[in-house]
């Protein structure tokens, strides 16, 4: 699976794509070889070929999600924290240091990584990688009657199977480019390739809307037959096989999300269609037989490999929960930082997820000052007397809890004896979707008993608080939705993110802690740009958001022309070569 995992990742020229969909289609004949590039044609002409590059394009779905230069949206949402400048985490959540207030995107082709650059580029190609990938395997189906079985006139099980995740997968890779950046391409099996560079940008919203679409196909498809993936689709060695009936549940979770999760902000927020969150989530993953929807991460995608969220957010000496939440979940931490020695150890909660903190066989186990694991250790959080981020750099969010939950997946250094940074990665859990499903209820006037009930499905039943009864006031039912999501979000990629920038909640304020409009930090972009690579080639006009000298949102530009100088012209002529086109190499091969 590896061997094909990294095929539709290549970022071709635009006449590498045209070349490459002509042979692919059979349309043509362009007389040209190139004797040290694999044989796509053969390689993804046979049904062997497609389905191990469909099984690597779900591996790459799950790194682009969970990986290393998503980290940086988790500590802005001030859910994490972490004062080192891994992927520019400390740079885009600093306040006051490098920026005025909340750096913005550096939006740049040749920024390094401590200043940002890559961070805006590697969920649009990652994504448009498992775009490209999957759209050709739908492609191969539908214009060359590719057939997964033995004998398609017999049977259609196996292809089936295969065409409802390639269209899942199609429709996460645009749920992730419309959730994320401000407006993307729009590219399927239809997409006509004749001039590549005159395929126009769509607006975020279009972007969703067409994922929505996606999603609804690979329901229908999904429908169609009984059948199960392959185990080795979710994780080598020990994934997970999952039914066709499972799979519908996972993207109506997916749909559920991308419809909540989409808003920038409070307004945008209060638009939103609830009642389709209501209905597509009472589907989800938490309907019927509750289940994880897990990924296998396995020895060779451990510690960074493939999720970085959970391996770092996970150890107790890389990254730490922020002030904002342990202030939140606790009754003796504050926030911000107290200066000089930071909050106390045990902790203090009645929530059992959070518990008196302990963790470990024993005292100082891995020299980060726990204290031996008691009764009362909470499952997702336990407490350090050590504090791990330099003075220098700045402490106010930082603070002496660590998530635990899923250490399975922490650095090996981690020193608990069964841990050795591989396990399952749960990507959509039931109290997710739960809690999807009761704030669609909530905000579309749904019933209030119902919402309550999926609420304490993770307050009371893995918290242990006091259960809800859908009596109380809409207020109340939200603050309590929103205490479970900055708990149940949590390690998931971007969704703490994505669920800060439209309708943040805080611990009450102290210590001058800047004030929040809408859950984030003044300056904090709301989106990202289309990465400078793409603007550059295509000669559209660069631009970003955030940080103070740009807005955090605004419409999307449309890649306005950009004006060409003498000095980029000179050097056009120089080289003597075509332009290299990043997007195009998004573009499908097919």
């Amino acid at each position: 699976m590896r061997a094909f995992r990294d095929i539709p990742m290549l970022r071709a020229s635009t006449l590498a794509v045209v070349v490459t969909a002509a042979a692919l289609i059979g349309g043509c004949d362009m007389n040209t070889t190139n004797p040290n590039a694999p044989d796509t044609k053969r390689a993804f002409g046979s049904p062997e070929g497609l389905t191990a590059l469909l099984a690597g394009a779900v591996q790459t779905w799950v790194g682009t999600r969970d990986n290393y230069q998503v980290m940086p949206l988790a500590v802005m949402a001030d859910n994490y924290t972490a004062s080192w400048n891994n992927a520019a985490m400390r740079f885009y959540s600093s306040v006051g240091s490098d920026c005025a207030s909340r750096c913005g995107w550096t939006n740049s082709a040749t920024a390094p990584e401590a200043a940002g650059g890559p961070t805006v580029e590697a969920q649009w190609y990652g994504y448009y990688a498992v775009l490209n990938a999957a759209t050709l395997v739908v492609s191969r189906r539908t214009k060359d009657s590719v057939c997964f079985d033995t004998d398609c006139s017999a049977d259609t099980t196996k292809t089936a199977r295969i065409i409802t995740i390639a269209k899942m997968l199609q429709g996460l890779a645009l749920a992730g480019i419309a959730e994320i950046y401000d407006q993307g391409f729009i590219l399927d099996e239809t997409t006509d390739l004749t001039d590549p560079l005159a395929i126009p940008f769509s607006t975020r919203a279009e972007v969703r809307d067409a994922a929505l679409l996606k999603l609804d196909d690979a329901y229908a498809e999904a429908g169609a037959k009984a059948w199960s993936t392959p185990a080795d689709w979710m994780g080598l060695g020990q994934g997970q096989a999952y039914t066709n009936v499972q799979i519908q549940q996972v993207i109506r979770t997916a749909q559920a999300e991308l419809i909540a999760m989409f808003p920038r902000n409070a307004a945008e927020n209060a638009t939103a269609d609830w009642a389709r969150v209501a209905t597509l989530a009472a589907q989800g993953v938490s309907s019927g037989t509750p289940f994880d929807w897990n990924y296998y991460v396995d020895i060779n995608n451990r510690e960074c490999g493939l999720d970085c969220t959970k391996t770092w957010g996970n150890s107790i000496g890389s990254m730490r929960v922020d002030t904002r939440v342990a202030a939140l979940i606790t009754t003796n931490h504050v926030d911000p930082w107290p200066a000089p020695d930071g909050n106390p150890c045990p902790t203090i909660s009645p929530d059992k997820r959070v518990g008196d903190g302990s963790y470990g066989p024993e005292d100082d186990f891995n020299g980060y000052a726990t204290l031996t694991e008691t009764a009362n250790a909470g499952t997702d959080f336990a407490c350090s007397g050590v504090a791990i981020f330099p003075p220098a750099r700045g402490q106010y969010h930082q603070s002496n809890l660590q998530h635990i939950r899923y250490h399975q997946l922490a650095f090996r250094g981690e020193d608990l004896p069964t841990d050795d940074a591989t396990g399952q990665d749960a990507m959509y859990t039931p109290q997710m979707n739960d809690l999807l499903w009761a704030e669609g209820l909530i905000r579309s006037g749904g019933s209030k008993v119902t919402a309550a009930t999926l609420i304490n499905n993770s307050r009371f039943g893995r918290g242990g608080l006091p259960q809800l009864t859908g009596a109380e006031a809409d207020t109340v039912l939200i603050d309590a939705l929103k205490y479970e999501q900055e708990i149940e979000f949590m390690g998931q990629g971007a969704t703490p993110f994505f669920n800060r920038r439209r309708s943040g909640y805080n611990a009450a304020a102290a210590g001058g802690r800047p004030a929040y409009v809408d859950g984030l930090i003044p300056g904090t972009p709301r989106h990202m740009p289309v990465p400078a690579k793409e603007l550059d080639i295509l000669q559209r006009a660069l631009y970003t958001f955030g940080g103070g000298t740009s807005p955090d949102m605004a419409p999307a530009v449309n890649g306005a022309p950009r004006r060409e100088t003498v000095e980029e012209r000179y050097r056009a002529l120089q080289a003597l070569r075509p332009h290299r086109s990043l997007v195009t190499g998004s573009l499908l091969l097919f």
